[in-house]
């Protein structure tokens, strides 16, 4: 049996998990917090990781799919490339980004496997 529903997706499970560990780094780094730019550009891309994924589900050509299969790692990299510059700011540690990480590499590993 097939996958019927979008959230039965390993890498949209992923997606969704280090878009909820980045929700967390940010509530639990004031600085972070009151960097209004920084803040909306970290969440505009990790949110997209996850929405590109569901956008994609409701593609119905194999082309269509994958071209926001691609849209989604591109947002990913960057939300990983926007955390690693919040530890660079002083906003967080890379031990604390450590599980954002950990789920943004089983997130890009399961999108490329669809």
């Amino acid at each position: 049996m097939g996958v019927r529903h979008v959230e039965e997706l390993r890498a949209f499970q992923h997606a969704r998990a280090f878009k909820c560990e980045v929700y967390a780094l940010m509530r639990a780094s004031p600085d972070a917090n009151s960097d209004f730019k920084y803040r909306s550009q970290l969440f505009e891309s990790a949110a997209s990781a996850e929405m590109n994924i569901a956008e994609g589900w409701r593609r119905f050509g194999a082309g269509e799919i994958a071209q926001f299969l691609r849209f989604s790692r591109a947002s990913l990299e960057e939300a990983e490339h926007r955390l690693r510059d919040g530890v660079d700011r002083g906003y967080f540690t890379m031990e604390a980004c450590a599980p954002a990480f950990d789920q943004a590499r089983k997130c890009g590993a399961a999108t490329m496997a669809l």
